[in-house]
């Protein structure tokens, strides 16, 4: 059974215990935004509007990074008590940049493809692919598209769990704008170890009845 508040619950525990390495993932993420934004607005501005896709593949890119690191510190964080060294971010990065590339153009290209059809269905597949980062980090080398079809059987049965978990955050992040941005540092790797809760109960869900078995991770 979906359980959104257990996950919520176990994650708020798991961050005050260990706070700083999340909230350093945090500084990156906002680093990342603030320098490709600045970026961004610097071509607006001069009419360079030619490097637009260049600018564009290069945030997808530092997100997708990103997205490795916070989800290789998450997944460590909800299966040991035990405090992370800040060396996790670097080893993170040196392991999973390339697949945090691949991982989140590949997707998008996806979500672009379906949202074509119409609105509903790209974010259906949001959902559908949502823990496709959380399969690439705990399976090197396994390849984006077989990790975002393991996301598929996953969250089968599972993806308007996950979007009702989602909208669960709005009122925290209404108050993280409120603090001019600031509440991001804590509010991000609250969800980001929310979802790594879900991630690891889908899996065990999905051994149970039999969708998936150790062999398909390999």
């Amino acid at each position: 059974m979906f359980d959104r508040i257990l996950y919520k619950r176990q994650a708020w525990q798991q961050f005050k215990e260990r706070m700083a390495l999340p909230i350093v993932c945090s500084v990156l993420l906002c680093a990342v935004g603030l320098i490709c934004g600045s970026v961004w607005i610097g071509m607006m501005v001069s009419n360079k509007m030619h490097f637009m896709p260049v600018a564009f593949l290069l945030l997808c890119s530092g997100l997708g990074v990103y997205q490795m690191v916070f989800c290789y510190v998450s997944l460590k964080m909800t299966r040991t008590p035990e405090p992370l060294p800040m060396s996790d971010i670097l080893v993170a990065i040196k392991e999973y940049w390339q697949d945090g590339i691949l991982g989140i153009l590949y997707q998008m290209l996806w979500i672009f493809l379906w949202s074509l059809l119409f609105f509903i269905p790209g974010i259906v597949k949001t959902f559908s692919y949502s823990m496709t980062f959380f399969v690439l980090v705990e399976n090197p080398g396994i390849g984006v598209k077989k990790a975002m079809d393991i996301s598929k059987i996953l969250t089968n049965g599972h993806k308007s769990d996950l979007f009702v978990m989602n909208l669960s955050f709005c009122g925290w992040m209404i108050l993280a704008y409120l603090t001019g941005g600031i509440g991001f540092l804590f509010l991000n790797p609250y969800m980001q170890l929310s979802f790594a809760n879900a991630y690891n109960d889908l899996k065990r869900m999905a051994f149970q009845d039999g969708r998936l078995t150790p062999a398909d991770f390999s």
